[in-house]
């Protein structure tokens, strides 16, 4: 049944006003529309986008943002954390932790985990540590 309706989406592919959507269950949904086919599933399409919550650094660091995780490994490091409490404490690995902190000194040009602490210092990320964690 879902390699028939396959095959017919394959061979109607030309066709203007259908269109099909798979999703992962493995079933098939066919729709036909004069507009756009996906204006039907566009609310169900857009719950499954996942948003990335960034964190912007301030005017001193403009275009620069931390992600959600490396937002969260920069908070427990400015509280004083090691990186293997910071890893114990989010259930990472080490080398994962390690891992953004790199991205983050790239981010920022920094050579060491204490030059980029200094610079996260300097930005407006530290006022907003408390709504993080």
């Amino acid at each position: 049944m879902y390699w028939e309706q396959v095959l017919k989406e394959v061979l109607n592919k030309d066709s203007p006003n259908q269109a099909f959507l798979f999703t992962n269950l493995a079933e098939c949904k066919c729709l036909q529309h004069k507009k756009n086919p996906l204006d039907a599933y566009l609310p169900e399409i857009t719950k499954k986008v996942r948003i990335l919550k960034t964190y912007p650094l301030g005017d001193k660091f403009t275009g620069i943002h931390l992600s959600q995780r490396e937002a969260e490994c920069m908070a427990l490091l400015l509280k004083g954390k090691t990186v293997r409490h910071v890893a114990e404490e989010l259930k990472l690995s080490i080398r994962t932790v390690e891992f953004y902190l790199k991205n983050m000194k790239t981010k920022l040009n920094c050579k060491s985990k204490f030059a980029l602490i200094e610079k996260i210092q300097q930005s407006d990320f530290p006022k907003n540590i408390e709504f993080l964690l």
